[in-house]
């Protein structure tokens, strides 16, 4: 299975708590506050559990996780 933005959105609503009504593609995540880094944990998990995936620490970053955009891309990369 593969993560969308649909499927992130629902599982940072549901899972997470955050409120997603101002929350698009691009919206940072985690340097805005809006996660913090237990729920970073969980995402992490989430995105690995349903991708089959496994982040090395080199990759927990912003760069790779600050939005769902980043994460999209994160994932289609480490799936190529």
């Amino acid at each position: 299975m593969r993560v969308t933005a649909d499927s992130l959105k629902t599982f940072l609503s549901n899972e997470l708590g955050v409120d997603t009504r101002d929350v698009d593609a691009v919206t940072p995540l985690f340097s805005s506050g809006l996660i913090d880094s237990f729920a970073l944990v969980q995402l992490i998990t989430h995105v690995e559990d349903n991708c089959g995936i496994r982040f090395s620490a080199a990759d927990v970053n912003l760069d790779n996780l600050d939005s769902i955009e980043r994460i999209i891309s994160y994932v289609t990369r480490a799936t190529a």
